[in-house]
């Protein structure tokens, strides 16, 4: 079966540029109906209570340890290019200065 086409959703209030909304504060609670919903339950909005975990599954330990403990490399997909090295034949360097 195809996966559903993702239904793109549009925005109650709209940024005028990042991080200011078009509306205000309280012109937002009233769009959003937040009065009716306290009015609904006596002046209070409603809160719901956190569910309680589910159960963790127990983990089986592994089969075989690891002789050391090391640290995992972090994936580096840089190519490895030479190094750049600079002429040491500049004028200052080959010549003394008296005083």
């Amino acid at each position: 079966m195809a996966p559903e086409p993702m239904i793109s959703k549009v925005v109650r209030n709209p940024d005028l540029i990042r991080g200011i909304g078009k509306y205000s504060r309280s012109k937002m609670y009233h769009k959003r109906g937040l009065w009716a919903i306290k009015a609904k339950n006596g002046g209070v909005v409603p809160r719901h209570d956190m569910k309680a975990d589910a159960d963790a599954p127990a983990v089986k330990p592994p089969k075989f340890y690891p002789a050391d403990d090391f640290k995992k490399p972090l994936v580096n997909k840089r190519e490895a290019k030479p190094t750049k090295l600079r002429s040491l034949s500049f004028p200052l360097s080959q010549s003394s200065l008296y005083l």
